[in-house]
């Protein structure tokens, strides 16, 4: 059983069922303190072949942390689907001003900040996770600044709600903020911050962004 475990929860290089010719590679950013395992259960059944699962320390700068994945990902072949979760589609929403961005699917992002993080500043003032995501942080200032020119869709997860977090909420994030964007599709889910990550529902919608992404490429490359 420790074997299987094992070899469930180690990544694997390459996926063999969604081949194709004019393939993308698919990036994946995990969310704040958490890991590229969080992405297992939604890589076991999206089985790109061509992606990379990059990571990052939350206890690192924002913009230290979207330096060392934009080194990370020039080394796979662009152009990029990114699929990010969380603040992982934060960093993903920067780096299509550093790398070739084709489109992307984000998960429960809060692109307008969190209100939970402004408050929670002034009893740990020096976490570096609540400087990066509160409303009038740099990073989220910075990232309403950025003009999407490509296909974009952020999933909104709307179960979970719990008090003191500035409105209805996922548990983590607040509705509206992930919903603060106009340049993105919007699909909402019947799930929590977390429960979002093993959805069905998620796979199907990430899959078929990223056929239409290549059908889109191949009738691009055929005029």
């Amino acid at each position: 059983m420790l074997s299987l475990i094992k070899k469930w929860l180690t990544p694997s290089k390459n996926r063999s069922d969604n081949k194709d010719s004019n393939s993308i590679s698919v990036i994946w950013i995990h969310g704040a303190n958490q890991s590229g395992l969080s992405f297992q259960y939604l890589r076991s059944l999206t089985r790109f072949k061509n992606e990379l699962v990059v990571e990052y320390d939350t206890s690192h700068k924002f913009k230290d942390n979207l330096k060392k994945l934009t080194n990370e990902i020039i080394q796979a072949r662009g152009p990029y689907f990114i699929i990010g979760h969380s603040l992982g589609g934060l960093y993903a929403l920067h780096l299509t001003k550093h790398v070739d961005v084709a489109g992307g699917v984000t998960i429960s992002t809060p692109f307008a900040g969190s209100w939970t993080a402004d408050w929670a500043r002034f009893f740990v003032p020096t976490y570096q996770l609540f400087r990066d995501v509160g409303r009038r942080s740099i990073p989220i200032k910075e990232s309403q600044n950025i003009k999407l020119k490509v296909d974009w869709t952020q999933i909104v997860s709307t179960k979970g709600d719990v008090p003191y977090h500035g409105g209805q909420n996922d548990g983590v994030c607040t509705i509206k903020s992930m919903k603060s964007r106009k340049d993105m599709e919007l699909i909402e889910v019947p799930h929590t911050h977390f429960e979002v990550l093993c959805s069905d529902l998620v796979v199907k919608i990430i899959l078929d962004r990223y056929k239409k992404l290549i059908h889109r490429k191949k009738n691009t490359n055929t005029i």
